[in-house]
């Protein structure tokens, strides 16, 4: 019984994982020096939902005041979100049996033969992204890039999601490893 609780558990955990984070910055940048920050643009992009655009600017102020940045005209580093999203084709491919039984038909169990067959799942998914930039307000310089990606439900927005992402990208910030080569 301890067993099947802990698989349901572990298969649980594996449905609601956070979003997948990459991240990018100039190594030569010290970002010690930056305390504050502002805006690039104050207003939403032509297209773009200002509601969802509020929320995401919102969530991104408050992570950034909790990381100890304070907003100021100009800061010492500006900042530019950018929201985008893809549908895409999930394929999995359990094998030749499925996922949890061996093969099905005539004479399983009894020493006869049973014909394979393939368990293959389709979906149609779409996935999330949120690219955060930012800039050296002096050198107008790009200093640090991350980009959180997750699948989405459309036309739902889900303001519990949007602080992970933003959290989950920005505790790469500032970076404390070399960049990726």
């Amino acid at each position: 019984m301890r067993c099947l609780v802990l698989a349901s558990a572990l298969m649980l955990t594996a449905c609601t994982t956070g979003p997948d984070i990459s991240s990018d910055f100039d190594p030569s940048v010290n970002f010690a020096k930056y305390r504050t920050y502002s805006w690039i643009y104050t207003a939403p992009p032509e297209g773009m939902n200002p509601l969802t655009y509020e929320r995401v600017h919102a969530s991104i102020d408050r992570s950034l005041a909790a990381r100890g940045y304070t907003q100021a005209n100009p800061g010492d580093f500006a900042v530019a979100f950018t929201l985008g999203r893809r549908d895409k084709v999930q394929v999995t491919d359990f094998g030749p049996y499925g996922p949890y039984y061996p093969g099905w038909g005539w004479g399983y169990r009894w020493g006869g033969w049973a014909p394979a067959y393939r368990d293959v799942d389709v979906r149609n998914v779409t996935e999330g992204s949120l690219a955060i930039d930012f800039y050296d307000t002096t050198t107008k310089r790009p200093i640090w890039h991350g980009v959180a990606t997750q699948e989405v439900t459309p036309g739902k927005v889900d303001q519990a999601l949007i602080d992970t992402a933003v959290d989950a990208t920005l505790a790469k910030f500032p970076p404390t490893t070399a960049p990726p080569r």
